[in-house]
């Protein structure tokens, strides 16, 4: 099931605001009704997590609509900053996001962005996806470890974390994670997360909170980026207008359901599974 390829030169963005039905692609009902589906169901879960959900959107895009990283992957990048804007949105409402941490975390999330970029452009990416996974390892194993010790600190920031030295190494840190929004078309929370945590001490929820505001403009510079340096397929991009709607309304609703049902202790253990189920994947896409 996917998207039917164009056999016509590829069009540019006024072409299809001139005459759009010439340039849309069609697409199988079935697929599209499973291609929303799927989205939804991400985000909604996603954005309990401080997730942009680009790890599985990306994955969902290239089955259902086109082989092409470089299309799938800015195409993920709308959807995870849908993600992203719903996650905040709610997250802030309940006084979970630190806006003032994001805007310091912020400045090494966009200079790796552009790095990441780049990257998918022009390079393999197997030797990162090794140290990407060691890291991801290392930070899941510390935030199990600060689970059981310090079960209280899920809920309570850790003041005596918030020093200028770790303040520096969370923000160098931080272009780690745009590097993954614009090299794999994730939002970066496998890494926001675990370095607001680990490093700054801030509470689980918090953290998830500001992740979620990092992913929004880390998102769409990644986008932006690739629209101007390497133009995608416009005539896939008509599905952003007619599901990122959805996405964003999966992200609202699952966040602020998650916000009300889900435990801190419930959201980090599940946070930790889905670290090493990155790294598995990651793994398996290596071999």
């Amino acid at each position: 099931m996917r998207l039917c390829r164009p056999s016509a030169p590829r069009p540019s963005p006024l072409d299809i605001f001139i005459s759009p039905t010439s340039y849309r692609q069609s697409v199988d009902p079935f697929t599209f009704a499973l291609l929303a589906f799927l989205l939804f169901g991400v985000s909604f879960i996603y954005s309990n997590l401080g997730l942009g959900g680009g790890l599985l959107y990306v994955p969902i895009l290239l089955s259902l609509v086109t082989p092409e990283k470089l299309i799938a992957v800015p195409l993920s990048l709308t959807f995870t900053t849908a993600t992203g804007i719903a996650s905040f949105y709610n997250h802030y409402r309940r006084g979970f996001v630190d806006v003032k941490l994001g805007s310091i975390l912020i400045i090494g999330a966009l200079a790796g962005t552009v790095f990441g970029v780049f990257f998918n452009i022009g390079s393999t990416k197997e030797q990162f996806i090794i140290f990407f996974v060691a890291i991801l390892c290392i930070f899941g194993a510390q935030m199990i470890v600060s689970l059981y010790r310090s079960p209280h600190l899920i809920d309570n920031d850790d003041a005596s974390k918030m020093t200028k030295a770790r303040l520096g190494t969370a923000t160098t840190g931080e272009v780690g994670a745009g590097f993954l929004s614009g090299a794999l078309g994730i939002g970066g929370g496998l890494v926001n997360v675990p370095i607001i945590v680990s490093i700054l001490g801030r509470a689980t929820r918090k953290a998830i909170g500001t992740s979620a505001l990092l992913i929004i403009p880390t998102s769409l510079l990644s986008f932006s980026i690739y629209a101007v340096i390497e133009p995608a397929d416009y005539s896939l991009f008509w599905i952003v207008p007619v599901l990122a709607p959805l996405v964003f309304i999966g992200a609202f609703v699952g966040s602020r359901w998650g916000l009300a049902k889900l435990k801190t202790r419930t959201v980090s253990l599940i946070f930790i599974l889905m670290l090493f189920v990155a790294a598995a994947k990651l793994v398996w896409d290596v071999i």
